[in-house]
């Protein structure tokens, strides 16, 4: 599960070896039973749009929920033959006895949903072009547990390792 200070450990570990080694390929091993959304969407936009690195992601295992976003920054993403990719709509965890007015709920509703248009709008612009933001959404809808071999077909990663 990544969280917020593994999130910061493994940016600043990147940010290190971008500075060394600028030209060098970084090779990340994405494995995440998921976490925050949001969490992996920093890691995403710290990749994709601040540092910048010659990043290669290698997706194991299970690589769920969140743990996609992460593996989606890579400019080259590869698999392994039995990773599998989960994909579902957010979801939240309720502290036992906690009270929330109308108000909040629909807040946490709206963010929600933002969130799952954001997530799939990455998924769909990582493609390369085989798949749409509402394809995304519907599969998420789903549950949606991909192959190794979906993600190829899908544009998600580039190949499966043999």
């Amino acid at each position: 599960m990544v969280n917020y200070t593994t999130n910061e450990r493994v940016i600043g570990e990147v940010r290190d070896l971008v500075i060394s080694a600028s030209h060098k390929e970084i090779t990340l091993q994405v494995t995440s039973a998921g976490g925050p959304t949001g969490t992996a969407m920093s890691f995403y936009d710290t990749m994709r749009y601040v540092l910048k690195p010659h990043l290669t992601t290698i997706g194991s295992g299970d690589v769920d929920s969140s743990g996609i976003i992460i593996f989606l920054a890579g400019d080259t993403r590869f698999v392994t033959p039995h990773t599998t990719l989960l994909l579902h709509v957010a979801g939240r965890h309720f502290d036992e006895g906690k009270r929330y007015t109308a108000g909040e709920m629909d807040a946490m509703l709206r963010e929600d949903r933002l969130k799952d248009f954001q997530y799939a709008s990455v998924v769909a612009e990582r493609s390369k072009g085989r798949l749409e933001s509402k394809q995304v959404l519907k599969m998420m809808e789903k549950n949606t547990i991909l192959t190794p071999l979906e993600l190829v077909t899908y544009g998600l990663a580039d190949s499966i390792l043999e």
